[in-house]
């Protein structure tokens, strides 16, 4: 019984990590909506900006001319991705690297909820807003930093955990 609780915890936990990466990705779009749709430029630091913009595509805006089959692909990775998420909360996979990808599904979920909510007259034709500019770099959302940080993040743990599994069978003592 005690296997199941604790199984039910982290799924629970990831169910809510999924939601507060969509939930802060959505307010910060809606206050960039409201307070930079009227074409406002908030001036940062170092370069960059708070300035709003649909991007059709993916990042740097990419593969904007894809349309529907876009979303579509996007969808289907989000889906395994969270899918995955979940098999390995159930499976009691390392918290850390399982909290990180939640978080990047979190953020993914937030862009393709801008694609449907956005959507003009096809589904799925909606544009992800973006408003954190950065001259040197791009421009990209709260949701983009959650997706990209979940899995750069992961996939460090994944190096850095393999390299110390691996070094002491390589010691000689």
């Amino acid at each position: 019984m005690h296997a199941k609780r604790t199984a039910a915890y982290r799924v629970a936990l990831t169910a809510a990590l999924i939601a507060l990466a969509f939930s802060i990705d959505q307010l910060t779009k809606s206050w960039a909506l409201t307070e930079l749709g009227d074409g406002r430029t908030i001036e940062l630091a170092l370069g960059a900006r708070l300035e709003l913009i649909f991007n059709p595509g993916v990042a740097f805006g990419m593969g904007s001319e894809l349309g529907l089959p876009l979303a579509v692909g996007l969808i289907i990775v989000l889906t395994a991705l969270t899918m995955w998420v979940f098999v390995q909360a159930v499976r009691g996979a390392p918290p850390g690297g399982t909290a990180l990808l939640a978080l990047a599904a979190g953020g993914g979920t937030g862009n393709i909820w801008d694609r449907i909510s956005q959507a003009g007259e096809t589904p799925l034709s909606g544009e992800v807003v973006d408003f954190i500019a950065v001259d040197w770099f791009a421009i990209f959302n709260v949701a983009d930093i959650f997706t990209t940080s979940g899995i750069a993040g992961w996939a460090l743990i994944q190096v850095f955990s393999k390299t110390e599994a691996a070094e002491p069978q390589n010691r000689r003592e």
